[in-house]
Formats: C-alpha cells, structure tokens, sequence
C-alpha cells in the first residue's frame, strides 16, 4: 500500500467508525415524532401537565418568541429552539407489548406551524415517550428538559434599581401615605436592588386582594408604586409601575418573587 492510501485510510477509519456506530444506534428504532419535519416550522410549543402550562409562540411580525402564557414575556430564542430540534431528533425502541403502563401523569408537548396546524404531539414519562393519540410508547435513552415554569425559557430581566437612587418609602393605606423608618426603607431599596425574573409569573393570573402597597421615592423625584401578596408557598409576588420610568411601567405585567415581606 502507497503512503498516501495508508493515509487516507487513516483518515477515512474513525469517519467510518462513527458513521457504523450511528447506523447501529439507529437500526432498531423509530422516531417519536415522524410527523414533524423541520424544526423551522415550528412556530408555538405547549408544555403541560395537569393544570400546570407553558405556552411559547412566535411572533407573526417578527418572528421572535414569546413566552404567552407569561404575559408574553421574551422567549430565550437559542433555548426554545434547541429543544425543538432535540424532540424532532428523538428515537427509541419500542417498549415489549406486555410492559406494565406508566403510573404518572405525563408531561405532554403539543408543536404547531403557523396556521395552527399540529406538527407532532407527544406524552413524556420517566425514559420513555409516545407520539399521541395512538403512537408505540417507546424507551428513550435520553430526552430534552422541559421545565414547566416560564423563567427557564425566556430573557426576560427586572429592572434596574440602584439602592442608591432610593430616597425614601411610603407605606400607603386609606388613611394616606406614611413614611417608613429609614431601616425599613433601605431593606426595601436592597429587595428592588436584587429582584430576579426567577419564577416570575404574568401579574394577571396572581391574586391581589389586599395587596400591601408601598411608595418608593427616588432621588430625582420620581416614584415606583409596589404591590406584594404571598405566592402561598412562603415567598411572596411583587409587582411595580411608575409614571415616571418606562422599564418599570413595562414590568408591570409580571409578578416577581422575592422572599421577603415588606414593611
């Protein structure tokens, strides 16, 4: 053998390799969902289980996602995709007919074209998949994470608040606004300071009665309006507005979490 065959199968040996290795990974599977073609075709994803829901879908303008069960929070583009390419890449191999069926409620996934035309539609569970309504429950070796909480598919980020821009506070109630201590007042400024979209959720779905309300007064003398309820699991929703700060007046559709009461 020439040199140069030698090494042009050196070269050629592991491509060989990995292709034979694919093919072998491949034979004796199916995938999940044959139905869905490209990933680019997708245009709404529906995350669910029981009454709990993720719904994502693009825009008809610019074609960015949003997060639409959020109050159309922005969607993390690379995130939403990605998993969108790992569903349409899922293969498995048919579970035996005798396997015993799953004792959990699954996690579904439901994906749509733009016309609102159903690309695949699928029931997760521990390992194991199935293309719905009458698809092979089939054994996964691995499948994407599909969390079912809207912060972990969007860029969505609070605003900014420098403790340092905060003046004062102002408790409001029926009988008008009253100052608060100034300790009071700067664990206030250190809360807006390090809020976080983490579990957020769309102010609309959160119940507000008897909300406790506060004014916080900033040094150019502008104001930011708070409202805060408990969230029921020992944290607590804030939401705010200004008429003063436009990033503040666009957040007012999201409920942040923070885990400390005010004042």
């Amino acid at each position: 053998m020439s040199t140069r065959a030698l090494v042009l199968a050196l070269v050629l040996a592991p491509i060989l390799l990995l292709g034979g290795l694919e093919l072998k990974r491949i034979a004796g599977t199916q995938s999940l969902l044959p139905g869905l073609g490209s990933p680019a075709d997708v245009a709404r994803v529906e995350i669910a289980r029981g009454r709990e829901q993720v719904v994502m879908a693009r825009r008809m303008d610019t074609g960015a996602w949003e997060i639409l069960s959020a109050a159309d929070a922005p969607g993390d583009a690379a995130r939403i995709e990605a998993a969108i390419t790992r569903l349409a890449a899922l293969r498995g191999e048919p579970l035996p007919s005798g396997a015993p069926p799953p004792r959990r409620e699954p996690l579904q996934v439901r994906l749509s074209d733009k016309a609102g035309n159903e690309l695949g539609h699928a029931a997760f569970w521990t390992g194991e998949g199935q293309a719905l309504p009458d698809g092979p429950r089939l054994s996964l070796a691995s499948q994407p994470a599909l969390p079912l909480w809207p912060s972990a598919w969007t860029t969505l980020a609070p605003p900014q608040i420098d403790p340092a821009d905060v003046a004062g506070a102002q408790r409001l109630s029926a009988d008008g606004p009253a100052d608060l201590p100034l300790a009071q007042t700067v664990a206030v400024a250190q809360m807006l300071g390090s809020l976080s979209a983490r579990d957020f959720m769309g102010s609309a779905t959160v119940n507000w009665a008897g909300a406790r309300q506060l004014r916080v007064l900033l040094t150019d003398g502008s104001h930011i309006d708070l409202q805060q309820v408990s969230d029921g699991e020992g944290r607590f929703f804030l939401r705010m507005t200004s008429d003063s700060r436009t990033d503040v007046r666009e957040a007012r559709g999201y409920a942040f979490r923070v885990s400390e009461s005010l004042p």
